[in-house]
């Protein structure tokens, strides 16, 4: 019998290798954070073109995660009943949209709704690209395949980094935004095709079981809002406060890459650690946060040396453990991954959406230190938090 239709699967439906599997997801991942991560990165040459402040831009990219709050869970739903193929064409194709649209815009207004509608394309991408990994990559490599996909998003404030002298600073910032569009149009045609990608996932359970996986998963959910409220702060005020202790705004960006290339590097080992040793994913998070808050102290003190090496730290560590908490996600509920990340993504994005504007507040009302050493605070309450998560079982839903 010819390889193609063992296993009753369709002749055209060729084995994807999980490096193609694992490239798509990066692409369409990378695509759905980019409107954020450009907006905030070209903040100088929009702010001077559209005339606008400091505030309405920090509202914009509450607003593109607000919005992918309120959407996640419902996204995780549509995902299972659509594949987690169509899940990311539809989100990689949305996204790309949006950066079109961005591109366009003549006022102020304009780039606030595209970039709090942008918000949706990235919910529905986000738990499609976490089933897709379960679904194309081997078990024995999955940790590595959520840390390839969450260092999509380091990734992409380095490309929004290196778009600033490269192209918005010699043909304008208009054009990053059509180049970013049409990768995301492209991303959303390679996204390979899988047998099981191209079906809905729906799953049976018992009451008694899906109450004990909801109590894990909410917990999980809080934990991670309120470590992503500290480690969002790391992305839009890392140069602020570095400028503040010495650096001069040039170097003040560079330390922003090596942070950005710390974290990138942290969460593609942490993959490989949670794959090679049968380690507890939660506990590891834990340690990680609680790290990752020295880092955050450290940056509170008004030293170059300390607030460098505060923010490898904090990067490193501090906003390094989003693959390992999808990972430990996905095992928990390993037949209703989509609905189960969808429902803890949600937590994740109200803190993402949170935490800058709560920091921005308190730094501008008790200072800079005080926000970094509160931004510590939460990350340690969220690694307390995941010591009383009580996985059991892999039945039922959230």
């Amino acid at each position: 019998m010819p390889a193609a239709v063992v296993n009753g699967s369709h002749p055209r439906a060729l084995p994807v290798g999980p490096v193609r599997v694992l490239s798509s997801v990066a692409a369409v991942v990378t695509v759905g954070v980019f409107p954020v991560f450009l907006v905030g990165g070209l903040g100088v040459q929009l702010q001077r073109e559209l005339g606008f402040g400091a505030a309405l831009l920090g509202g914009a990219a509450a607003g593109f995660f607000a919005v992918a709050a309120i959407a996640s869970r419902f996204m995780g739903w549509v995902v299972e009943r659509i594949g987690s193929r169509l899940g990311m064409r539809i989100g990689a194709a949305g996204s790309a949209l949006c950066l079109l649209g961005i591109a366009s815009v003549q006022n102020s207004g304009w780039l606030l709704a595209l970039l709090c509608l942008s918000g949706l394309p990235n919910s529905l991408a986000q738990p499609a690209a976490n089933l897709l990994i379960t679904q194309g990559v081997p078990a024995n490599r999955r940790g590595m395949g959520f840390g390839v996909k969450q260092s999509s998003i380091p990734a992409a404030t380095l490309l929004a980094g290196v778009a600033v002298p490269a192209i918005a600073l010699t043909i304008g910032w208009r054009w990053v935004f059509v180049f970013a569009g049409v990768i995301g149009l492209l991303a959303a045609l390679a996204v390979p095709s899988l047998p099981a990608a191209e079906r809905s996932t729906k799953a049976s359970s018992t009451a008694a079981s899906a109450e004990s996986r909801f109590g894990a998963l909410l917990l999980i959910a809080i934990a991670g809002g309120l470590g992503s409220a500290a480690a969002n702060a790391l992305g839009a005020f890392v140069t602020t406060t570095a400028v503040d202790v010495g650096f001069s705004p040039s170097a003040a960006g560079l330390v922003l890459s090596l942070g950005s290339a710390a974290g990138l590097t942290i969460r593609l080992l942490a993959g490989v650690v949670a794959d090679r040793w049968d380690v507890n994913l939660l506990r590891l998070i834990t340690i990680m946060l609680i790290v990752g808050s020295l880092g955050y102290g450290l940056m509170a003190l008004d030293s170059p040396v300390l607030f460098l090496i505060g923010v490898s730290v904090g990067f490193g560590a501090g906003w390094a453990w989003p693959g390992l908490l999808n990972f430990s996600v996905a095992k928990i509920a390993p037949d209703r991954v989509a609905s189960a990340t969808s429902f803890t993504q949600t937590g994740i994005y109200f803190g993402g959406s949170a935490g800058p504007l709560l920091f921005g507040f308190l730094g501008e009302h008790a200072g800079l230190t005080s926000a970094w050493l509160a931004a510590g605070v939460a990350a340690i309450v969220a690694g307390i938090l995941l010591l009383f998560v009580r996985p059991t079982g892999s039945a039922g839903t959230p």
